[in-house]
């Protein structure tokens, strides 16, 4: 059973959902770079820090995209 707001109509991914596809390509698409580099800061591998700057990245583009469906729901109600 639907809920009586919903939209029939609205069933296409929006352009602000391909922004949830960026974390996937910073963690898979770029992994055989991320492995290749020697440089170790703090004295981490580069692999860690590139996981805990995905995690940052991620936290991000999933804010924006928070901001951008309230944005929509606002000016679209």
């Amino acid at each position: 059973m639907t809920d009586p707001t919903d939209n029939p109509e609205d069933t296409g991914l929006s352009r602000a959902d391909l922004l949830l596809l960026l974390p996937f390509v910073w963690q898979l698409g770029f992994a055989p770079w991320a492995n290749g580099v020697e440089w170790a800061p703090l004295g981490l591998p580069f692999g860690m820090v590139w996981q805990m700057a995905g995690i940052l990245f991620a936290t991000a583009v999933l804010g924006l995209r928070f901001m951008l469906d309230a944005r929509n729901k606002e000016g679209g109600a």
